[in-house]
This record gives C-alpha cells, structure tokens and sequence, in this order.
C-alpha cells in the first residue's frame, strides 16, 4: 500500500513538474511574440542608415521610416555600428541586417598582402592592380583559397552580431562583363566611348591561376587556349560555380550562427549570368534582392515587374525575392514610383527595398504607408 502511494506522490510531483515547465514554456514563448512584430505579408526595406548624427536625430530618422511601414534597414556598417543600429531600432520594430561586400573588397589593407587573392581578367592584369571601371573595383577570385577564408570569415563576424535579422551580401559575383547600356555612356574605354558591343579582354574575368590548372585538369585545356573562351558555355558555367559553391558556404556560416543570408543581386537569372556571371538561380540563399534598376537597363517601370516575375519563378519553396528600386530612378515621377511597387507586389515580390533610405522623401513614405496599409491589412 506504501508502494502504491509513493508511486501515486511520484506521478503528481512529475505532472506538476511537467505544468510548472509548460507554463514557463508559454511564458517564455508568449515574451518572444511580445518582442519580435508579426512578420507582414509585403515587407517595405531600404538599403542605408540613418548617418553620422546626434542619437536622438538618429532615432527620428528611424521613427520616421517605421511610421511608413519600413520593417527592414540594411547598412553598410562594421560590427560596434551594427550593434548600435540594432539597439536604437529596437524600439520601432525595424530589423537590421548586415550589408557586407563580397568579393570587392575595395581598399582592404589585408588583401593588399595577398595578389594571389585577386580576380584576374583574360589580358593576365589582376584587379589589386588593374581597376575597371572605377578605382574601388577590386574584385577577390573565388578560386583562391586565401580569399575565400577571409570572405567566409568576415561573413561569420557579421553573422555573430546578436539580433542581426540576415548577413546581406552584395558584390557576389564577378565584376561586369557587359555594363547596361545607359551605364555604358558614362564610362571611358582607352580614351574613347566604352562599347561593349562584345566580350572585351578587360572585363572578361575568372582566369585565376587556380581557375585555368582545375578547368585544365577536368576538360584537358587551358582556357585561355580556347579559341570561343569569352562565349564558351563550360568556361562561364565553371566559373559561375565557384561564385557559387562559396555562396552555399557563406550559407552555411549564417545557419549555424543562427541568422539568414540574403543578397543582392542583378535584376533577373538570365542577365546576371550574361553581365557579371552570377548564376543565382542556383544559390542556397534565403532571400535574394534584385536590384530591378530599371534606367540601367533602358527599362520603364513595366520592366520592375518583369524583372520581379522572372526571379520569382526560379525560387525554391523555402526562399523569398525583395524586389531592389532606385529611387533616384523616379525623380519627381512619383506616379512611376507607386507604379513600381504594385509591379514588385503583383509579380510575386514579398517585399520591395529602396536604394536609398535618405532618398525617401515625405512624398515618397506617404506612397509607402497607403501600400503597407492596403498589403497588410492595417486598421488605422
């Protein structure tokens, strides 16, 4: 009968054991929900930050996008920044993610030690010496090993950030091989008008040391000795991969860190495969940002939404697409500008990022708030 009781007594201590968990459980649960906003069902974000300031004209700057409905800002900023950022906008909801460049390292002392790490074009110039384009175009190569860690490592102190929303990289690709036609006329090309009417030897990059010996190794020739090497499909397609298989990584980084990885990308699969070799179609990403800048490209504000309709159609379930817009693009349009978010949210978008936050105007976060109200159901 002793028995029998004690094992009764045992039960009950368990049971209330097990109520005393579930009710921390759920408060603990019930904390969490109270601190993180409910996610929308159409994310308004913006590349930028509020600037070197006095804190409380920071937190007006902050106040100022929340109150459009702007969720999510993406810096530019090291880790003391980052943190600092995540802090001051904990009070109006808005997540920060960490804007990382990739492989431009721009003027990174480190990679100044290391040549081996830089990108090389098909003339043999490396880009720690030989800048296309502009001066900051420094582009590592993802088949040296030295630049991959240091890429992977700074992706990893980002991602270490507590309350970082997502490591965002930019520059994830080569760099351009074929620049959009309005772009083409405000550049220089040995003296003259910058033409890329075909693949020219200076932008044509990937011939690593390291690239030229593996693809050699696989298919029995250097590159180089190929007479179709600017449009021959393995040579793009071998380069691609490494961007690539070093984006899965960067990937990886992120999970186990415990936050998501986004990136921002050229406008649609097929022209970043053409115009910087950038095959994100088949990256492992959680969220991609096109940048659908539409005047690069002789576009009109159709073209956002076309652009938008064929990145979303080669995502996998688990992803999601922010369609990217200049805001510089739009001027005074502001017709075009609201245009330019229906385009993004009709076409498959989950969110839209603006390109810059201190580029909004007043009119231009009136526009934002009648879309956050009219795509999320807002009651005023």
């Amino acid at each position: 009968m002793k028995k029998a009781t004690l094992a009764i007594a045992m039960v009950l201590t368990l049971l209330a054991c097990n109520e005393q968990k579930e009710s921390v459980k759920h408060n603990i649960e019930s904390t969490i929900k109270e601190d993180v906003p409910p996610k929308k069902a159409f994310t308004f974000a913006a590349w930028g930050n509020p600037g070197k300031c006095t804190k409380d004209e920071q937190k007006a700057h902050l106040k100022r996008w929340a109150d459009a409905g702007i969720t999510d800002l993406l810096p530019n900023a090291g880790v003391e920044r980052l943190k600092e950022l995540i802090a001051l906008s904990k009070d109006y909801g808005m997540k920060i993610h960490a804007w990382h460049w990739m492989m431009n390292v721009g003027g990174s002392k480190e990679c100044q030690q290391h040549p081996e790490w830089f990108s090389v074009n098909s003339l043999g110039q490396n880009c720690k010496d030989f800048h296309p384009y502009v001066n900051y175009y420094k582009f590592l190569s993802p088949f040296s090993e030295g630049a991959r860690e240091y890429i992977k490592r700074g992706v990893r102190e980002k991602a270490q950030i507590e309350g970082i929303a997502s490591v965002h990289f930019d520059y994830i690709r080569y760099v351009d091989v074929i620049l959009g036609a309005d772009l083409q006329k405000k550049y220089k090309h040995n003296g003259g008008k910058l033409v890329q009417d075909r693949i020219l030897p200076e932008y044509d990059f990937g011939y690593h040391p390291v690239a030229r010996k593996q693809f050699k190794e696989r298919f029995g020739i250097d590159p180089l000795d190929m007479d179709d090497k600017e449009e021959n499909p393995a040579w793009q397609q071998f380069r691609m991969n490494a961007i690539s298989s070093l984006v899965d990584e960067c990937v990886d980084i992120c999970h186990e860190e415990g936050t998501t990885a986004s990136a921002a990308v050229f406008p649609f699969p097929q022209l970043a495969r053409e115009y910087v070799r950038q095959d994100w179609g088949h990256w492992n990403l959680d969220t991609f940002f096109p940048m659908a800048y539409k005047k690069d490209h002789q576009g009109n504000v159709h073209w956002v939404g076309f652009a938008t309709k064929e990145g979303v159609r080669d995502l996998k379930p688990h992803q999601e697409l922010v369609t990217g817009i200049l805001v510089g693009h739009y001027g005074k349009n502001l017709e075009d500008f609201e245009q330019a978010i229906v385009e993004a949210h009709d076409n498959g978008a989950k969110g839209i990022a603006f390109f810059t936050a201190n580029a909004l105007s007043d009119a231009h976060l009136a526009i934002i708030k009648k879309y956050d109200d009219k795509y999320n159901n807002i009651v005023n």
